[in-house]
């Protein structure tokens, strides 16, 4: 036997016990090395795509302004089915920056006039599911004078999400959810399927906590009231949260 056969031979027989053993331990090892650093890259990627979608959500409902001079309808409201309460499962530190408003005539047509008019309260009795399944479809509520919807209380994030813009009289930040009977999602729509946030822990799970992003439209005016569209936000952990934010604690861990 030459020495071309003999390394064919060896080469056939495969990996001994031994070698497999070897191998099985050097991958354990860098499995090891590799999760020791996980929670932080994951919490950087999501930050990361969070802001990204933040960003590509607000250009869509620009562009479906540009295009067909309405901001879209049939978005959640964030209020738990009956509309006298926020969302049961969004995240604790989110709903400790929001409330409700009740609108009057004047703030309803506001929001009639840029296309918002209708929207759908979510269902909290899921118990495996904050997300995706939970907005009730089947009963549209209209808006109008008396509707109590969801707004933007703290300050902070008003200031954040408001920008430069100085309001005008009583200022209401109102915020929305993307879901998937909204009027831009689906068949020729601008988005294909309402987006869902990837959360970077165990608090931030579709299943378990409210997961698609928001539209906040401020609704100001001393004389004449409008509501103009601020931006989209998403739902973390650490309170509502946007595109800025995100970078900004992505670049900071």
């Amino acid at each position: 036997m030459n020495v071309l056969q003999r390394t064919r031979k060896q080469a056939a027989r495969g990996l001994t016990l031994i070698e497999l053993v070897v191998v099985l331990a050097i991958l354990v090892a860098l499995v090891g090395l590799v999760l020791a650093f996980f929670p932080g890259l994951l919490g950087r990627a999501s930050r990361s795509t969070s802001a990204s979608s933040i960003q590509d959500v607000a250009r869509a409902v620009q562009i479906n302004y540009t295009s067909r001079l309405t901001y879209g309808t049939g978005y959640d409201s964030l209020l738990n089915s009956g509309g006298t309460a926020l969302f049961s499962k969004l995240t604790p530190l989110a709903a400790a920056q929001m409330g409700l408003v009740t609108l009057d005539t004047a703030d309803a047509s506001a929001l009639n006039a840029v296309g918002i008019t209708n929207v759908f309260h979510l269902n909290p009795s899921l118990t495996d599911d904050a997300t995706f399944n939970v907005t009730l479809a089947s009963s549209s509520i209209p808006v109008a004078n008396g509707l109590q919807v969801a707004a933007i209380t703290t300050n902070t994030i008003q200031n954040l999400v408001r920008g430069n813009y100085t309001p005008q009289g009583t200022a209401s930040y109102v915020v929305f959810g993307v879901n998937k009977a909204a009027s831009i999602v689906g068949g020729n729509s601008i988005l294909q399927d309402a987006p869902v946030r990837s959360g970077a822990n165990a608090n931030e799970n579709p299943t378990t906590s409210y997961q698609r992003y928001g539209l906040v439209f401020l609704i100001d005016g001393s004389t004449t009231r409008t509501a103009r569209f601020l931006g989209s936000v998403a739902f973390a952990s650490s309170g509502i949260t946007t595109a800025e934010g995100n970078l900004q604690e992505y670049y900071s861990n």
